[in-house]
């Protein structure tokens, strides 16, 4: 079996067991402003959904535009997005990012993030604390470019079933999974492999028996794993 014949099957059995999933993002295409998905996905870092939900609740109704996240102070920023964590150098990249846009882009967040994948991502990585993750997932998303961003649980997915090399970093993961998944899926399987990844390819227990890829899954061949569920 090929990788590419590995990475379709992948995606039609992740099809089969989630149906149509999709990335939760209604709060910043109702106001048709990226800057909010570019606030959530730095909220999101090193946290738990939890968490970095409640405070882009808190940021969404203490401001209203870019303007009002610019104006700001970094410590009331900060006092916001408390829950998320890592609180201060995240209100310090959110206030970055307003600036940025404000200053150089006349407001226009869609200006900020326009142009070519590699000049819009270089854009953003330019912002202190953007890094590629969060680069791809705004540009995912807010500009549908055909990639995959990396985040934990892709990571550990990935490499346990195969699809990506066990050593390499951010880039090497991407470009192998960007070889190996079907044109047009991408944002399918990054989403679908994130939920996999919390729901049954957990870190310390997965839930073998639940698992549809049992048979392509490398860490399976490996530790003889069981697809029966426990009594």
């Amino acid at each position: 079996m090929t990788t590419a014949m590995k990475g379709e099957l992948v995606v039609q059995r992740l099809e089969s067991l989630f149906g149509h999933v999709r990335f939760n993002d209604d709060f910043w295409r109702e106001r048709k402003e990226p800057f909010w998905l570019i606030v959530d996905t730095i909220l999101s870092q090193n946290t738990s959904n939890a968490n970095s939900g409640a405070a882009l609740r808190n940021v969404l109704i203490k401001y209203n535009t870019i303007e009002d996240a610019f104006l700001a102070n970094v410590q009331d920023i900060a006092h916001e997005i408390r829950q998320s964590g890592l609180y201060e150098a995240k209100a310090r990249s959110i206030s970055a990012v307003a600036n940025e846009i404000m200053e150089n882009y006349g407001g226009d967040t869609w200006s900020f993030i326009g142009g070519s994948y590699p000049s819009a991502r270089e854009r953003l990585r330019s912002i202190l604390g953007i890094g590629p993750k969060t680069a791809d997932v705004v540009l995912l998303f807010a500009r549908d470019f055909d990639i995959i961003p990396v985040d934990t649980h892709v990571f550990r997915v990935s490499r346990r079933i195969g699809l990506a090399p066990q050593k390499g970093g951010y880039e090497a993961v991407k470009a192998a999974l960007e070889d190996e998944i079907p044109v047009g899926k991408r944002k399918f399987a990054h989403v679908a492999l994130i939920k996999f990844g919390r729901e049954i390819c957990n870190a310390r227990q997965p839930q073998h028996w639940k698992c549809p890829l049992t048979d392509l899954c490398e860490y399976c061949q490996e530790t003889s794993c069981v697809a029966i569920e426990p009594r």
